[in-house]
């Protein structure tokens, strides 16, 4: 990972796309999620509904433009200038729990006021799916956690 710090609208958002990829897992058939969303692809859910498939190339396109998405919608929240681990941990959380939800936080805040220490310690409370701690969101909070 680059150790440079750029302004978060200046990293490509394709470097992102790896480490989600990895953390989402692939379905090429619509299921719910642990949220009890309907998702296909790699944790795709805009649109989806039960019984959609999509072939590999449609989430592929699907992720890159989820990615880029995220990226506009924090770019105006994200003050500081960020490495491209804190880029990616950045995209990874509001992939997973919503751009407002990180836009909006305490960790975010912590991280523009360059309190690296708070805001990695908030970053591992975003690990509760409906109010209730869980292991595999725990284990993707350290990982994004490990790239700051």
């Amino acid at each position: 990972m680059n150790n440079e710090k750029l302004p978060f609208s200046q990293w490509n958002p394709a470097v992102a796309v790896p480490f989600v990829k990895e953390k989402e897992g692939l379905r090429l058939k619509a299921y719910k999620c642990s949220a009890n969303r309907w998702t296909i692809g790699y944790g795709h859910t805009r649109g989806v509904h039960e019984g959609m498939t999509i072939d590999l190339q449609t989430a592929e396109r699907f992720l890159r433009d989820d990615i880029q998405n995220i990226v506009e919608e924090l770019t105006p929240h994200v003050k500081t200038p960020v490495t491209e681990g804190q880029f990616v941990a950045l995209v990874s959380l509001a992939f997973n729990v919503g751009a407002h939800a990180v836009a909006r936080s305490h960790t975010l805040q912590h991280l523009n006021n360059k309190e690296l220490e708070k805001a990695k310690a908030g970053w591992l409370t975003f690990n509760k799916v409906n109010g209730v701690p869980n292991e595999k969101i725990t284990n993707r909070r350290r990982s994004e956690v490990a790239l700051m």
